[in-house]
C-alpha cells in the first residue's frame, strides 16, 4: 500500500507539533522539512510523534532555504539518523556519502529535485542514485512538456519491474499530477501531499484529504484501471470528481486523474507509459484528436469531434457523448425538439456534436460561429446551415445553445447574446457550467426565456462515458449528488 506523506511547512516547533496531532487522521507519515524550522528540536519533534517521521533538510539549490554549503545540514541530517527518525532524506548531490551510509537499509531516501526541467538521462541518474544503496530513490523533476511526465512514468515501471529500491517519480507543477496521484502503480511506498490547500512545499501538491479521500491513493496497484480527462485547463474540472465517487460507489478498482497538456502530440508521445484504459477530451483537443485513433465510431465521425476515448486492444476507439448530453438536458426539460429552429454559438467540437444529435432529432439546426467561413464547412458537412455570429439581431429561434467558453470563469462576465434579443418563452441552453449562473443565463431568465445551465449536460454526457468505459451501469444519483454539491460551493 502506497501511504500519504504530509510535508509539514510550519517555521516553528511548537507549530509543527499541533499540525501532526491535527493531522494524525488523514497522514500516514510527516516529512518534516528541517531547513524550513527556524527552531528546530528534532528530539522534541521525534517525542511528539504521531506518525513515522522522515526528515529532510533542503538545500537552496533543490527548493530549500539552507545555503548549498552550510555545515549545519549535514549535522542535521547525523543528528536525525542517529535519534532514529524513521526516513532520512539526502540529496545525491550532496556529497553526504557518510550520512547515507550511516542510514543505509533502515530508511535512506536518496533523492534529486529538478526544478528547471527534465533530465535528458533519467536512466543514467536513476542508476547513480540506486548504486548509492538507498531504501527509496525518489527523483522530482518539472516537466517542460506533457512527454517528460511520460518519460518519468516509464522509467518508474521500467524500476518497478526490475525490482530492488523502489522509485518514487513525481513531476511537480500541474502536469505532473498523474504521478504524484498514480505512484502506488510503481510500488512506490509513499507519495508527497500537502497538509491543506495553500499549504504546499512544492508545486503541484495536492492535499492529503483530496488523495485519501478522492483519490485513493493507497488502494492504487499495477491493476488499477486509469482514467482522465483531457485538455489544457482541467484543475476545475469536475470530472474527477464525479467519477471517481462513481468508481467507488460501484466498488471498483478504477481512478481518474487530470491531464493537463500543453499540446495534443507531447500527450499522445505520453500515452503508452501512462496505460490507461480510456479518457474523456476537453477543450480543445476535441477536434484535433480524432486523427490519432484508430476506431471512431458513426456519430463521432460525421461531427468530426470526440469526446470519449476508450483503450480497447492496444487500439484508442473514439466516441461522443456531448449530442446526447444537449439532447438529454432539453428532454428532461420537456423542450419538444422537431422542427424547433436552434441556434448554436461556436463551431468547436461541442457544438458539432450537438448540432448533428439535434439535426437528427428533427430540429432546424444552424451555427453561428465568430469566423463564417468555418461556421460554414462545419453546417456543410453536418447537413445543417450557417452564419457570422455578427448575424444574431436578424435572427429568429426557438432554441439558444451557447457552445463556447464565453461565460465560463476563463471568460467571466461576458456574453455572446445581447439582453435585448431575448424573447419570453424561448429557450436558452449555456454548456457553461463553471459558473452555473452565467450572464447569458441570468439575462434569459430576466425576460422570461427557459434557462438550462450545463451541469445537466455534463451529467448526461458523463454517465454515458462512465458506461462506454467499464460496461455498467453508471450510478447516476452519486453523479448528480457530486455534481450539485460542488457547484453550489462554488457559487457560495
Amino acid at each position: 500500500m502506497t501511504r500519504i506523506c504530509v510535508t509539514l511547512t510550519e517555521e516553528t516547533t511548537a507549530s509543527l507539533i499541533d499540525r501532526m496531532v491535527d493531522l494524525a487522521g488523514v497522514a500516514d507519515l510527516f516529512e518534516v522539512r528541517g531547513d524550513l524550522v527556524l527552531d528546530l528540536d528534532l528530539l522534541t519533534v521525534l517525542r511528539a510523534k504521531t506518525r513515522p517521521l522522515l526528515f529532510s533538510c533542503r538545500p537552496v539549490s533543490e527548493g530549500g532555504r539552507f545555503a548549498d554549503d552550510d555545515p549545519n545540514r549535514r549535522l542535521l541530517l547525523l543528528e536525525a539518523v542517529k535519534r532514529g527518525y524513521d526516513y532520512v532524506d539526502v540529496e545525491y548531490r550532496s556529497g553526504f556519502l557518510d550520512v547515507m551510509v550511516e542510514k543505509s537499509g533502515r530508511g535512506l531516501v536518496v533523492s534529486h529535485h529538478d526544478f528547471e526541467g527534465t533530465p535528458e538521462d533519467l536512466d543514467g541518474l536513476y542508476e547513480g542514485m540506486r548504486a548509492l544503496g538507498p531504501d527509496v530513490v525518489k527523483i522530482a523533476v518539472t516537466p517542460r512538456s506533457f512527454a517528460d511526465v511520460g518519460r518519468l512514468l516509464d522509467l518508474a515501471a521500467r524500476a518497478a519491474r526490475r525490482g530492488g529500491a523502489p522509485l518514487l517519480p513525481i513531476a511537480l507543477g500541474p502536469l505532473g499530477m498523474p504521478a504524484r496521484i498514480l505512484a502506488g502503480r510503481y510500488g512506490a511506498p509513499f507519495t508527497y501531499a500537502s497538509g491543506r490547500a495553500g499549504a504546499e512545499a512544492a508545486p503541484g501538491q495536492l492535499p492529503a484529504k483530496l488523495m485519501a479521500d478522492l483519490y485513493r491513493v493507497r488502494e492504487i496497484n499495477p491493476a488499477t484501471q486509469v482514467y482522465g480527462i483531457l485538455g489544457t485547463r482541467v484543475s476545475r474540472s469536475l470530472s474527477p470528481e464525479i467519477h471517481n465517487r462513481a468508481f467507488k460507489a460501484r466498488g471498483m478498482d478504477a481512478v481518474f486523474v487530470p491531464l493537463q497538456a500543453e499540446a495534443l502530440e507531447p500527450f499522445i508521445a505520453a500515452l503508452p507509459s501512462l496505460e490507461l484504459a480510456g479518457f474523456s477530451v476537453t477543450q480543445p483537443y476535441k477536434v484535433a484528436i480524432v486523427p490519432y485513433l484508430q476506431v471512431v465510431d458513426e456519430a463521432a465521425t460525421a461531427a468530426g469531434s470526440v469526446n470519449t476515448v476508450l483503450v480497447k486492444d492496444g487500439l484508442l476507439h473514439g466516441s461522443t457523448t456531448d449530442g446526447l448530453g444537449v439532447v438529454s438536458a432539453l428532454v428532461k426539460n420537456k423542450v419538444p425538439l422537431k422542427d424547433r429552429r436552434v441556434l448554436i454559438l461556436g463551431a468547436g467540437g461541442a457544438a458539432r456534436s450537438a448540432a448533428l444529435a439535434l439535426h437528427q432529432e428533427g430540429a432546424q439546426v444552424a451555427i453561428l460561429a465568430r469566423d463564417p467561413t468555418r461556421a460554414a464547412a462545419v453546417a456543410a458537412a453536418l447537413g445543417c446551415g450557417s452564419d457570422a455570429l455578427a448575424s444574431l439581431p436578424r435572427r429568429s429561434w426557438d432554441v439558444l445553445i451557447n457552445a463556447t467558453p464565453v461565460g465560463s470563469r476563463s471568460a467571466p462576465g461576458q456574453s455572446l447574446v445581447p439582453a435585448a434579443l431575448h424573447r419570453p418563452g424561448t429557450v436558452v441552453f449555456d454548456m457553461v457550467y463553471d459558473p452555473l449562473d452565467t450572464p447569458l443565463l441570468r439575462e434569459a431568465q430576466a425576460a422570461g426565456c427557459v434557462a438550462i445551465d450545463g451541469l445537466q449536460m455534463l451529467l448526461a454526457q458523463a454517465a454515458a462515458q462512465f458506461e462506454t468505459w467499464t460496461g455498467a451501469e453508471a450510478p447516476a444519483d452519486v453523479m448528480r449528488s457530486v455534481a450539485l454539491y460542488l457547484a453550489q460551493e462554488r457559487a457560495s
